[in-house]
């Protein structure tokens, strides 16, 4: 049977300074695996290191724009450097604009679609040496990418053109990724997770920008509204995220690639 463990696994989570980013780094180094926790606000990354103090893993913080082209080489310089192969890349990083369709500029869908998508696209492929090297070295025979899309990857949302668009894209980059990295005996498993409405930062941008967009007249409303859709009445929390991407970083998920994985409480099967 395969382990379960991650001990001494070398992961890069982007989008680590808050929310399922910060969940997800805690959770990887309660198991021992060394962290390098990126963010393009530097302090939310050291912050997150500091709460992960003491743990059997280490956690490096890094200032990174996922967008760039320049902090991803630089990022994966310092990874080369310090462990010489990449066990794991948890693309996590990433914005929501709750924001109807013909109000949205072709600016903004640009950006998100360079942060949601672009980032995913430079990321893997400059990792990519890194992550075949793990996967050659590793018992398991194989390293792991997890591409963080969204329910609404997978189904239309009110007011989320720009958003469904970009995480659709995830979702297909994803399977198209898997496929020629699995033909090609790369030993790198790349798989889809897809969040439901999330107690996090980005959900409560986004409550707000219903509010804005005056879907809704407060919060309340606007949180009510998203739990009367979801069968199990609840946002998913940090934990849910958190205990997947264990998951899928440790070599029991080692046959997983391709696949889609959606933490919705059930919303989706409506």
């Amino acid at each position: 049977m395969a382990s379960k463990s991650i001990e001494g696994k070398v992961i890069l989570v982007t989008g680590a300074g808050a929310g399922f980013g910060r969940g997800i780094t805690e959770n990887l180094a309660k198991g021992g695996a060394n962290v390098i926790a990126t963010d393009i606000v530097l302090s939310a990354a050291e912050e997150t290191a500091k709460l992960c103090e003491g743990l059997p893993g280490v956690v490096h913080s890094k200032k990174h724009d996922v967008a760039s082209e320049q902090d991803w080489d630089e990022v994966l310089e310092f990874v080369d450097k310090q462990y010489e192969c990449l066990d794991g890349l948890i693309n996590n990083a990433g914005y929501m604009l709750t924001k109807p369709y013909l109000d949205t500029s072709l600016d903004e869908f640009k950006r998100i679609h360079e942060v949601n998508v672009n980032s995913i696209w430079i990321g893997v492929q400059k990792a990519h040496p890194l992550l075949k090297l793990a996967a050659s070295r590793s018992e398991g025979g194989s390293a792991s990418v997890v591409n963080v899309s969204s329910v609404y990857g997978q189904v239309a949302g009110f007011a989320q053109s720009a958003y469904c668009a970009t995480k659709g894209a995830v979702r297909q980059l994803t399977k198209c990724q898997a496929i020629e990295f699995a033909r090609a005996g790369d030993g790198i498993r790349v798989n889809s997770v897809h969040p439901g409405p999330g107690n996090t930062a980005l959900a409560q941008n986004g409550v707000q920008q219903m509010i804005d967009a005056g879907m809704v007249a407060d919060a309340d409303e606007a949180v009510n509204f998203l739990n009367s859709l979801i069968p199990s009445g609840r946002f998913a929390e940090v934990e849910d995220v958190a205990d997947l991407m264990y998951f899928l970083c440790s070599d029991a998920s080692r046959y997983f690639t391709g696949a889609e994985f959606t933490l919705d409480g059930g919303y989706t099967a409506l």
